[in-house]
């Protein structure tokens, strides 16, 4: 049995516990339910026609309880194995430098489970550089450019007529101006990108150190 067998055996396990336990519910009582006319005399708790219903139990409740325990003994001795392989079960992998190393079951689950959803949190919450922006100026790393509102304010008069006028003012202009340090999209997509192989590389890795054979208990 392999690693990778071995955690499938404990799901399975953990299906059939829950199984039995429920079994184990319903094993405590049998019951019989019907509508009566009387509690005294020839006719007492004689039921009325059609109204009888009774429950009957599938298995004794020491039954359930043997079942139970292989199971929880069957599921110590595999999460037991488990962990001693997991100590010895190794893989290589490339890391995001380049380097190959060889890491651990838990050390590949440390890098998949927590390292790369927050490696993948702080690429996507790098900013990104405007676009379509009228740029006046620029650096190395940063551009700059200004956005214009017009503030206008509308003024109402009345004509010899009596008809209502309205006419726009414009009172000036509202400027503003940024120096946008974004990085540009196409680089925030580039590191998502590697970061997404390197998850890869991290679940290939999990599935070929998956593949050492369960070692015994002593």
């Amino acid at each position: 049995m392999t690693l990778g067998d071995a955690f499938n055996r404990r799901k399975k396990l953990a299906s059939d516990l829950q199984s039995w336990l429920n079994r184990l519910g319903l094993a405590g009582a049998e019951r019989r339910s019907y509508r009566t006319t009387s509690l005294e005399g020839d006719g007492a708790y004689r039921p009325e026609p059609g109204t009888e219903k009774a429950t009957s139990r599938a298995y004794t409740v020491p039954e359930c309880q043997e079942r139970i325990a292989a199971i929880l003994a069957e599921d110590e001795e595999l999460a037991l194995r488990i962990s001693r392989t997991n100590q010895r079960a190794r893989a290589e992998i490339e890391d995001l430098d380049g380097r190959v190393r060889t890491l651990s079951v838990p050390e590949l689950l440390v890098l998949k489970d927590d390292v790369i959803p927050k490696l993948e949190q702080a690429a996507r919450a790098v900013p990104l550089r405007a676009d379509g922006v009228g740029v006046y100026d620029s650096g190395d790393d940063w551009i700059r450019y200004r956005t214009v509102k017009k503030v206008e304010r509308k003024r109402e008069s009345f004509s010899d007529k009596g008809l209502k006028i309205e006419e726009v003012e414009l009172e000036g202009y509202d400027i503003t101006e940024v120096t946008d340090y974004g990085l540009p999209r196409r680089s925030q997509w580039d590191e998502v990108d590697r970061i997404a192989e390197f998850a890869q590389r991290v679940k290939q890795a999990i599935n070929r150190a998956n593949k050492t054979e369960l070692v015994e208990l002593d």
